[in-house]
């Protein structure tokens, strides 16, 4: 099972990315970085705002709603 898989099913579970990070064994940054991918490609939509990751207020998970990729997106050529 691939890692996006693995962080979709666990946030989908309402972990907050930093519960998934610690359940899966993997650094947080990968966690956000693996969110944002999916959102990027519409398999997921960040509630509580637009899915453009400039939402007004976050939807309490604890994901961030900047609009800068995080330092795990470098060189990811889904992070165009």
């Amino acid at each position: 099972m691939s890692v996006l898989t693995q962080v979709l099913r666990e946030t989908g579970r309402g972990l907050p990315p930093q519960r998934v990070a610690a359940v899966l064994g993997v650094d947080e940054g990968l966690v956000h970085a693996a969110l944002d991918h999916a959102e990027r490609i519409g398999l997921v939509l960040r509630a509580g705002g637009e899915s453009s990751g400039r939402s007004a207020a976050p939807c309490g998970t604890g994901c961030r709603t900047a609009t800068v990729n995080p330092l795990a997106c470098a060189g990811c050529p889904f992070a165009r």
